[in-house]
């Protein structure tokens, strides 16, 4: 640790990502103060695990820490004009990015990018490798059922980190070895069209010092499945609501069990065996590890069974085709609610088809006003306009949505979005059950 690491600053600490590498700074032992705009489940969490977090601008909490010692890990989703990040312009200051790739590039990094699908790929690495006996790193974009946690502190050589696209934060990872899930439009309000995305997939995996994995359509594809034989997946059965499948592997075959809905994570499984091999890790403990695999919150998390209630954090039309089609393959007779928050101005616009298209499956669509996250409104962009588009859709609030829940009496329901509708999962629940 050099000088200015005794400490460390987090704004924007309640965030998925800079709360795992807040959480990897707390377990050593490293003071931490953090700001968010809003107080959480996660922020209490870190709370008790020892980080002081205010969710105000008055400065004069900070506990004072020299700027000689002390570095700030800002996210860039922070809105201009905070009055802590004015407040530590004259400290060391470094993205969330940075300083994820000075954690992760020092060990043996395995990485895991994609569009969609790259937290539940790395978070069943990370059980993988964990199961293995290789006492792994890990920072995961997701809570993991197992452990509570999106972080876990290890002694062994290999990290397994989440590659993010959102700007272009990969680009500070050299790994050793990587997957590439899905590439598909999105952060469009970054990347400006489709093609210059793919092209920094394309730079990111130029990164990669040994094998990538990919069924993707990238130019890059001289290192697919190299130097180890490639793993396929056969036999893929789903199994009530889960999936049952062989993991071909060197010729060998190894029957397995995956506790996620979903054809989309037989694949994640694969990318992720992949790695594992890659890592050395034999084929058994690989399926074994599949079967015990216990899932990550808001990726189709059971809430209740009487009646259905599943929440899941699909923000974008591919992962909702993905999330629908398991619900209509599990449940091809119940009739199913989704209520969904649209995640982002920019989003809702650039996809606002694809949104209608998808939205449009089930039996009722109550929409929820976008959630900004670091986004300021576009004129003409709003849930009403998307509602309007829909079939058997009504825009609700929040403070309306229990009741009307209770009235629809549904025999599926679906809470959807990548926002903060999580918060309402328990007084939907107390209304219905």
């Amino acid at each position: 640790m050099n000088k200015q690491e005794q400490h460390i600053v987090f704004l924007g600490i309640g965030g998925i990502g800079m709360s795992s590498i807040a959480r990897h700074y707390l377990s050593i032992g490293t003071p931490v103060f953090g700001y968010d705009k809003v107080r959480t489940a996660l922020t209490d969490e870190l709370i008790q695990e020892g980080a002081q977090i205010t969710f105000n601008e008055d400065l004069g909490v900070y506990p004072g820490w020299d700027v000689e010692e002390t570095t700030v890990i800002y996210t860039p989703a922070m809105p201009e004009g905070l009055k802590w990040l004015e407040f530590f312009s004259r400290f060391k200051m470094i993205k969330r990015a940075q300083a994820l790739g000075l954690l992760a590039n020092p060990k043996r990094c395995l990485a895991v990018a994609g569009t969609h699908g790259k937290t539940s790929t790395s978070a069943m690495l990370l059980h993988i490798l964990s199961e293995a006996g290789e006492d792994p790193t890990g920072f995961i974009g997701g809570i993991m059922t197992s452990t509570g946690t999106n972080y876990r502190l290890g002694n062994g050589p290999w990290v397994v980190v989440e590659a993010d696209e959102f700007d272009r934060s990969f680009m500070h990872l050299q790994p050793e070895a990587a997957a590439v899930t899905t590439i598909d439009a999105d952060h469009l309000d970054i990347y400006g069209n489709s093609g210059e995305l793919t092209r920094t997939f394309e730079a990111f995996l130029n990164q990669v010092s040994g094998p990538t994995y990919t069924a993707s359509s990238l130019a890059n594809t001289n290192k697919v499945n190299t130097p180890q034989a490639p793993i396929r997946a056969e036999q893929i059965q789903p199994d009530n609501g889960a999936y049952t499948f062989s993991l071909i592997i060197e010729g060998e075959k190894y029957p397995t069990r995956l506790r996620m809905p979903g054809a989309h994570n037989v694949y994640n499984a694969v990318l992720a065996a992949s790695l594992a091999n890659y890592a050395g890790v034999n084929g058994q403990i690989i399926a074994n590890s599949l079967s015990s695999f216990k899932g990550i919150k808001r990726r189709f998390e059971f809430h209740s069974n009487n009646p259905i209630i599943i929440e899941d954090y699909a923000h974008h039309p591919t992962e909702l085709n993905a999330l629908l089609t398991s619900i209509e393959e599990l449940y091809p007779s119940k009739k199913a609610t989704l209520v969904f928050q649209p995640h982002l101005y920019s989003r809702t616009r650039d996809f606002m088809e694809g949104f209608q298209k998808q939205l449009s499956r089930t039996a009722h669509t109550l929409i929820l006003p976008i959630y900004p996250a670091r986004e300021k409104p576009i004129p003409g962009i709003t849930s009403e306009v998307l509602a309007q588009k829909i079939e058997r859709a009504e825009l609700i609030s929040k403070e309306a949505l229990p009741k009307r829940l209770k009235a629809l009496n549904p025999d599926v329901l679906l809470l959807v979005g990548a926002g903060d509708i999580g918060d309402l999962v328990a007084t939907i629940k107390e209304e219905l059950t």
